[in-house]
This record gives structure tokens, sequence and C-alpha cells, in this order.
């Protein structure tokens, strides 16, 4: 789901993305270091690119037996640091199936993220700055 909050935004300009980990599943077990590598390694490469940033701002959520903001809103340029500890946190959970499936933590997940892309937008608004559009997507 691809939100625009202002049609008017320049081409250039990217969406922000909320990433929402579900590791209820039972397929958590042998995602998770594959993913936490891939999402390190593609942040570190959006961390340090020169030019406009390709994700401009994100959050990341993981659903357990409820859903879990580990990283509100952030800029991704230039703070790697974070992330990375962001990244750390997330490849501490457990693996063994831990947490029940089920559940709308996702869907808890999705409206607590767009609040917070809400507040956020309101709150830098007030600043000059303008981030106007949020980007969520499922992937299986």
């Amino acid at each position: 789901m691809h939100l625009n909050h202002t049609e008017g935004s320049l081409h250039c300009q990217q969406p922000s993305r909320i990433l929402i980990v579900d590791v209820t599943s039972a397929s958590w077990t042998n995602t998770c270091s594959v993913l936490s590598e891939a999402l390190e390694n593609t942040l570190c490469l959006a961390c340090s690119l020169t030019g406009p940033c390709r994700i401009p701002l994100l959050s990341l959520y993981v659903v357990q037996n409820q859903q879990e903001c580990l990283l509100p809103f952030t800029q991704v340029k230039e703070n790697f640091a974070r992330i990375q500890a962001c990244i750390s946190e997330l490849r501490s959970l457990p693996r063994e199936g831990c947490f029940p499936q089920g559940g709308n933590g996702v869907v808890q997940a999705v409206q607590d993220g767009l609040q917070q892309f809400k507040q956020y937008s309101r709150h830098t608004a007030a600043g000059g700055s303008t981030n106007s559009a949020i980007e969520v997507r499922k992937r299986w």
C-alpha cells in the first residue's frame, strides 16, 4: 500500500517506509539471520550513499504476541549506528516458536505505524520539513 498525503511531492522524493516483521511465523527460525543480514547490508548502503536518499524515513515493528516498535520513524541517512542497534535487537529475538501465532498484530502494527507517521508529519511540517508519503507493502 502506498499512501500519498500530498499529491504535489517532488519526483525525487521517496516515500517513508514501515517494515513489519512477523516473528510468530514458523519460518522465523530460518529467516531471522538472513533477513537481519540483508537489512543490515541494505541499510548500511542507504546510510552511506551520497545524493538523495532512497529511504528517507524508516520505522520497524516486530509482531510477537503483540506489536512492538523497535525503531520509530528515523532518518536513514547518517543514522547507521541507531539502525544497527535495532537490527541487533531483531537478531536477538527468540527463534524457537516462542510466540503464539494468530491475532491481528500485523494489522495493529500497520495502524500504529500510520498513526506514528501522521504525528511525525504534523511535527515536521510545523518545522518546515515535508515528507508526505508512506509506503506499506505486504510480503510473504
